[in-house]
């Protein structure tokens, strides 16, 4: 599901093309087109070896995760407002219009939400996985 995710690298075309900050394109799209890269191999893994897979699923959700809540406030921080703790040319104002608002305002939640939906849904595979271990037993 978070393959879209690798299209991050608009943030580095964007950046490249003098529209958006350094200060937030690095780090945004970076974050993105890893966790959109990774996305295949870490579901691949967990459908070959579920149990030897758990740990990097976690990891993989948490970063995911990590990386939105950083991307969104280094947003904030390079947007121009009162709370700005310094001047960012380019600001990331192109953020805040059509089509680029709906990354924050759709795909920043969605994302956030598939994420924690994937932790849930492994949570309760392993924690059944033992009791059903012991049931056939």
């Amino acid at each position: 599901m978070q393959l879209y995710r690798a299209l991050g690298v608009i943030f580095l075309i964007l950046y490249a093309a003098g529209k958006l900050p350094s200060l937030f394109a690095w780090p945004a799209g970076i974050g993105d087109i890893a966790i959109g890269l990774l996305a295949p191999a870490v579901g691949y893994a967990y459908a070959r070896t579920p149990c030897d897979a758990v740990g990097l699923v976690k990891a993989w959700n948490v970063f995911g995760i990590l990386d939105l809540v950083v991307a969104v406030t280094i947003g904030f921080i390079a947007a121009p407002s009162l709370l700005q703790p310094f001047e960012v040319q380019p600001s990331s104002d192109l953020m805040t219009v059509l089509p680029m608002v709906l990354i924050p305002v759709y795909l920043v939640p969605l994302s956030i939400l598939l994420h924690l939906a994937s932790l849930a849904k492994l949570h309760r595979t392993t924690a059944t996985a033992p009791r059903a271990a012991q049931a056939s037993a």
